[in-house]
């Protein structure tokens, strides 16, 4: 069981919500690069007067359409900003409103969108009183003192993003099983020969034996609400088993962009996966990614040799 009081104890100005707000970015990025801007705001946005309606300006929309090709491009820019980490001081609150400004402007969004919102506006107050100048760096850049409430108000925010990815995963869960298509086990087999959602067809044709098998069907069914399940309840588990889920969470919503093609939706959950499972005291080594990498080199030009 976790200790809330001495998890507040710790320092999290580490890389790990760096490597959380960076693939968030990254999930926006990808949806303004690769999908053309008016897909998401076409004319009628703009002529709605969505953007008076709302308490903070949209910025999407403030520039009017006929700027908007720029308007996306400051953004993209922003987002390669928030991934090299520098001055999250900054590109904390600009991340937030642009993520912010996406969900409620644009008329094409999905649950990641809507969880890439949530997780960038709780960041700020980490952000602004990072007194590092890169959130990938260790070495501290500004020499203030942060009052004692004020670490305790960023290490808050980072317990309730670890709150609010829980309840994902229990809504997730709860709507599923009442539905007729997961409880029986044929959720799998319909989602996967989905005409519009389902499987590429080189997949679906290689699974279909899977997918159809009155055994294997249902298992993989219900796997999903096992896993689901479990990463609701990860909330109350110790940082070590945490640790260990991480990776399943991961490989899960990797496995949705194979099934569902859903970049976005990966990164943006894979954002909120990091801040939730690894402990945010811990700085994250890379080192063995480069180990593994050089090890590739080095049985390559083996092999070269040979």
């Amino acid at each position: 069981m976790n200790n809330p009081i001495s998890s507040l104890e710790n320092n999290i100005f580490t890389n790990v919500y760096g490597l959380g707000r960076s693939l968030l970015a990254m999930s926006l990025f990808l949806d303004l690069s690769f999908t053309h801007s008016f897909v998401y705001f076409p004319e009628f946005v703009f002529n709605s007067g969505a953007d008076n309606s709302l308490v903070i300006p949209n910025f999407f929309l403030i520039f009017g359409s006929q700027n908007l090709n720029i308007t996306v491009g400051i953004a993209i820019f922003t987002m390669i900003w928030v991934i090299s980490g520098y001055t999250p001081q900054i590109t904390g609150i600009l991340h937030a409103w642009m993520a912010y400004s996406f969900f409620t402007g644009s008329i094409m969004i999905e649950g990641g969108n809507q969880i890439a919102q949530i997780i960038t506006i709780l960041l700020i107050p980490v952000t602004l009183f990072d007194k590092r100048i890169n959130h990938w760096a260790k070495t501290e850049f500004f020499s203030y003192n942060r009052p004692p409430a004020i670490e305790y108000f960023c290490k808050s925010c980072l317990m309730i993003i670890g709150v609010q990815m829980s309840i994902v995963y229990f809504f997730a869960v709860a709507v599923k099983v009442n539905t007729s298509v997961w409880q029986n086990g044929s959720a799998i087999y319909y989602w996967f020969n989905d005409s519009i959602f389902g499987l590429p067809e080189a997949f679906r044709s290689f699974l279909y034996p899977l997918t159809s098998s009155r055994i294997f069907s249902p298992l993989m069914t219900w796997s999903v609400l096992i896993l689901e399940a479990i990463l609701f309840a990860a909330l109350f588990m110790s940082q070590e088993r945490k640790k260990i889920l991480l990776p399943i969470g991961l490989i899960f919503h990797f496995m949705i962009i194979l099934c569902h093609g859903l970049w976005s939706f990966f990164f943006a959950m894979a954002g909120g996966l990091v801040i939730y499972l690894y402990p945010s005291y811990e700085y994250i080594s890379f080192r063995y990614l480069r180990s593994i990498g050089f090890s590739f080199q080095k049985q390559d030009r083996k092999k070269q040799v040979i």
